[in-house]
């Protein structure tokens, strides 16, 4: 597809809308970006306009917003078609039933943005749509990016994790004493006590994780995250933090006029958030506006992509070094831990599922399913707690949501299973749910909906709680 139909499919991503850069270029510009040993843009011979615009170009070649791309024009199987079709009714249904105001979803598949729809409303009040370029806040899906960070200092010699966190951070050091704490036990959540033995999730410890990127790298988490991820991949549209305009001062090492622009714009494009209250949604406030090495980004499913194809194309860190992101922590005595170096790592029917999800109570949610070897990945924003709240994510079994189980089922098992699996639907009472998947499995050659049943009955509790918990 040639580059100017993407962008008219595609619409918003400025920086491949500057006159210039020719699909040869951006070509060259991609191989010099496959070929750069530790991410280092700077050393590259092309510009980081080219680079960026060869990453949107891999990304978006072939999608069409909302669709599935034909199995024609990819040299797909003609399968990928329905089972995008299904995934979409999937989430609707999912939607509806948690009454979540807005979603934006995308599916990468070979290094390709397969398919990208927005679902509900943005904005309720002012009815404005959820579209893939809405923005939202994305809480802990920013660890990733700060064990992005993390990593590109470890490769080049600038960061050991295994030194302790009071040398990075006095006000760690303050709260939690001069004890065998290392950023490493951090990084994995395993700081609590037996330190490296013991896995809990824990997002404020990780925030100061913050000081070790600026102690190690001699400047500030938000300026590194600008500088190394967001330009350098062309995230245009994210803003490192909602509050990055209130003190421009502060943050002039990357703060100019056209940074400033873009800013504005993304923060224009922010999602609205809300709760659900009893039976219906009402309007949230927004989170602390601020952003640290556990939560804070903005921003939106196709930026987000370009994220994933820069983790594949070894842009950003070494193959190596990812993969030792990817390695789950092991306890004293060997048994493997559900989190890695800033990412949740597990095994289902065969797959290694890399992901992480986002959660901040009464606004927003988020989900990062990745699976390295079958170059797939999910990404999924939502404008309310419903994508995470129900499952009990920080427990490291992406399997328990409804949301992953279902992409899971039509992407992965019916391609081992060799067969269509029958989708159920999600809106319905807890005992006509689980009487219907029992009916369809007769039908399936062996697949029961044990994870859907787990999934439904984890949905239904959590609306019945949202029910009781209303005002009288």
């Amino acid at each position: 597809m040639h580059a100017e139909k993407i962008l008219v499919d595609i619409g918003r991503l400025r920086e491949i809308e500057r006159p210039g850069t020719s699909p040869g270029r951006a070509r060259r510009a991609m191989a010099a970006v496959h070929a750069g040993p530790e991410g280092a843009l700077m050393a590259l011979p092309v510009t980081r306009r080219d680079v960026t615009a060869a990453l949107a170009l891999s990304c978006l070649s072939g999608v069409v917003r909302g669709h599935a791309v034909s199995a024609q024009e990819r040299g797909a199987s003609p399968a990928i078609g329905d089972r995008v079709n299904r995934l979409e009714r999937q989430l609707e249904d999912l939607r509806g039933t948690l009454k979540i105001p807005g979603i934006s979803a995308a599916v990468v598949k070979d290094q390709k943005l397969l398919w990208v729809k927005g679902f509900g409303s943005a904005d309720v009040e002012n009815t404005t749509a959820a579209t893939p370029e809405t923005n939202y806040r994305i809480a802990s899906l920013t660890k990733p990016f700060a064990s992005t960070l993390l990593m590109q200092l470890v490769e080049r010699g600038k960061l050991d994790l295994d030194e302790p966190m009071a040398k990075y951070s006095p006000e760690f050091r303050q709260r939690f004493g001069r004890g065998p704490i290392t950023v490493r036990h951090v990084l994995t959540h395993t700081s609590h006590d037996p330190s490296g033995d013991t896995y809990w999730y824990d997002g404020y410890r990780f925030s100061f994780l913050s000081d070790v990127v600026a102690r190690a790298s001699g400047h500030p988490f938000r300026e590194l995250l600008v500088k190394n991820i967001l330009d350098a991949i062309g995230m245009a549209d994210s803003v490192p933090g909602q509050d990055v305009l209130d003190d421009r001062a502060k943050w002039s090492a990357f703060l100019d006029a056209d940074h400033a622009r873009r800013y504005e714009a993304g923060l224009g494009k922010l999602a609205k958030p809300y709760r659900l209250d009893g039976a219906g949604t009402v309007r949230s406030i927004y989170p602390p506006r601020g952003i640290s090495a556990a939560a804070g980004l903005v921003s939106n499913v196709i930026d987000l992509a370009k994220y994933d194809l820069a983790i594949d194309a070894h842009t950003l860190v070494r193959a190596e070094t990812q993969g030792r992101a990817w390695t789950p922590a092991t306890t004293f005595d060997g048994r493997k831990l559900p989190y890695g170096l800033g990412w949740f790592v597990q095994s289902h029917e065969g797959a290694r599922l890399v992901w992480h999800y986002g959660y901040w109570p009464e606004s927003f949610s988020s989900l990062y399913l990745k699976l390295p070897e079958r170059k797939l990945a999910l990404l999924l924003l939502a404008n309310s707690d419903g994508l995470s709240a129900p499952f009990s994510l920080g427990g490291g079994d992406v399997t328990r949501s409804a949301f992953a189980g279902s992409f899971l089922r039509i992407f992965v098992r019916e391609e081992s299973l060799g067969r269509a699996l029958p989708d159920p639907r999600w809106s319905q009472a807890n005992d006509r749910f689980n009487a219907e998947v029992e009916q369809i499995a007769t039908q399936t050659g062996g697949y029961r909906y044990d994870a859907e049943k787990a999934s439904h009955e984890l949905l239904t509790r959590w609306l019945d709680d949202r029910r009781r918990a209303a005002p009288r």
